[in-house]
């Protein structure tokens, strides 16, 4: 029997690829056939994949192929029909979906291409007349032989549930799960909208799913269904199944359209255990224009509302996308401050991308778009935003990341910017120019530099209050863990003998895990009430949360 192995190159060690995982279970269900499943990420080294793939001696290599991953399979699979030339190798996937023919031409190490939604298309291809099936194109003749789209599977419950036992156990990587297929937006950049209408997997099979992984506790499992949040009954009917069935230490996350909610659904998810949740929300863009020209509807007061309303208990991250149509430097300032008023968890800053099969991709001529023609398909310039103000928004998205979406400057940052600037886009983006000027931006950066980068910046901009600013950088710095050691600013005012008694009183089991496990420090000014009183505050790092108490 011919030996099949489904090839996943992730973007991370820490990602699983669910379409393999789909294919191996649809397949293995519905034929004799046993299927291998063999996973790398980019990040290894491109001759140790080629090994691996060597020694597991299959006559079939199935590669799914993303924007993340396409020239490093490229690249693969012509290295592999070197030293194996009589092994078939297929390509699936919506990097090579949208643009078969032009992928075949390509790439000659590839034999076919499985176009579209893959569980039944590959079944086919493995089972019958490979020539004759639809969804699967092939040169002849230097022509592309491609005898149409197969229809996609009516009812998602034939599907059977993508992970073993043994999977679920191990317990050590971000586990992705599909409710439903297909989007009913039309978001002009997006691949989604290609694909009209939504297919759901019945509330019950869900249930049935979600059991498994809550029996097994694995920590992350991320939602992938395009827009979770389309029909009430059957999305609050999961989410109240989760919560009867909350188990600490699992989060789930979920990509949702916050515009939608009612105030029932607000109420119930107030009630949600702490970081039971976590919600991604594209918000993308605030100007009217550039959101009537991507087919987008934001009701931004509504939006706000909803998203503060449920900001205490549910993680929450926000989207943006610079390079839009009609989106200048100085509007996407304005959707930035938007979205940092929401107070979310990790403000995302996404580029736009020119993906083949958008109708954003037929609009190039319209909006002078000029960008990367190959993977990610990035933007450089378009008639609104010039290729230098995207790279200073690449340098604001590096700040972003460091001073905001790390969570590590959460008080200070705050200080800064309300005591020193107008609008919150002005300080990512004059830090982003201290980088710069300093030659800091290519180099990688311990958290200790850039606490230290942060109060050198701030002593530039020769800003008022540096001493009670450094206190705000003292009690961030306090709550990332104990300290191994104090950076030069740190200049710590503690109460040792205070300290220790205090260590005494909480009944460790010993004085070195107390001393370990905690520390004391003495504030000169009141960061948790923001006033000009001296106080003292405990901290403990025993549980994956730091506490505090003040003393």
């Amino acid at each position: 029997m011919e030996k099949i192995v489904l090839v996943g190159i992730n973007s991370q060690f820490i990602h699983t690829n669910l379409a393999i995982r789909y294919l191996k279970s649809y397949v293995e269900k519905y034929s004799e056939l046993k299927l291998e499943i063999y996973e790398s990420n980019i990040n290894n080294q491109l001759q140790s994949i080629i090994t691996d793939l060597f020694n597991l001696k299959a006559d079939h290599y199935i590669f799914s192929t993303y924007i993340w991953n396409k020239e490093y399979v490229f690249r693969i699979i012509k290295e592999l029909k070197k030293i194996r030339p009589n092994i078939t190798i297929s390509l699936g996937g919506p990097e090579v979906s949208y643009n078969t023919e032009e992928s075949l031409i390509e790439n000659d190490s590839i034999d076919y291409i499985l176009v579209g939604e893959g569980e039944k298309v590959l079944l086919n291809f493995l089972t019958k007349d490979k020539t004759l099936q639809k969804g699967v194109g092939t040169l002849e003749n230097k022509k592309l032989k491609y005898l149409g789209d197969e229809f996609p599977i009516e009812n998602l419950d034939t599907i059977p549930f993508p992970y073993s036992e043994q999977e679920l156990k191990e317990n050590i990587k971000i586990l992705y799960y599909e409710s439903s297929r297909g989007c009913p937006f039309s978001c002009s950049y997006c691949l989604s909208s290609i694909d009209k209408g939504v297919r759901y997997v019945s509330l019950e099979r869900v249930k049935s799913d979600l059991k498994k992984f809550i029996d097994s506790g694995v920590e992350l499992v991320k939602f992938v269904d395009r827009t979770y949040n389309l029909r009430k009954d059957r999305y609050l009917g999961i989410w109240e199944y989760l919560v009867e069935n909350y188990k600490e230490g699992m989060t789930f996350h979920f990509e949702i359209n916050a515009n939608i909610f009612d105030e029932e659904v607000i109420e119930f998810l107030k009630k949600v255990p702490e970081h039971y949740f976590q919600f991604e929300i594209g918000v993308q863009s605030i100007n009217k224009e550039t959101m009537n020209s991507i087919n987008r509807r934001n009701l931004l007061e509504r939006l706000r509302n909803n998203i503060k309303a449920i900001s205490k208990n549910i993680h929450l991250h926000v989207d943006l996308i610079a390079g839009l149509p009609h989106d200048t430097y100085e509007t996407f300032k304005d959707s930035f401050d938007y979205v940092y008023e929401l107070d979310s968890e990790m403000i995302q800053l996404g580029f736009l991308k020119i993906l083949n099969g958008t109708r954003i991709s037929k609009e190039i001529e319209k909006y002078n778009y000029k960008y990367i023609e190959f993977p990610p398909y990035e933007i450089l310039s378009n008639c609104f935003i010039s290729y230098e103000e995207l790279v200073k928004l690449k340098n604001f998205e590096k700040m972003l990341d460091y001073y905001y979406n790390s969570e590590k400057f959460k008080n200070s940052i705050k200080y800064i910017i309300e005591k020193n600037y107008k609008r919150p886009f002005d300080f990512f983006e004059e830090i982003a120019e201290y980088y710069e000027k300093n030659n800091l931006l290519g180099v990688g950066h311990k958290i200790v530099s850039i606490f230290n980068h942060l109060i050198k910046f701030y002593e530039e901009k020769n800003f008022r209050g540096k001493d009670i600013f450094v206190e705000y950088l003292k009690l961030d710095y306090l709550l990332l863990g104990k300290p191994g050691s104090y950076p030069e600013w740190f200049i710590s005012k503690k109460d040792k003998e205070k300290y220790n008694a205090i260590v005494i009183e909480k009944n460790f089991k010993s004085t070195r895990e107390a001393y370990k496990k905690t520390e004391f420090e003495k504030f000169q000014y009141d960061v948790l009430n923001n006033r000009a009183e001296v106080i003292e505050i405990f901290f403990n790092y025993s549980n994956r949360k730091t506490t505090f108490e003040i003393f």
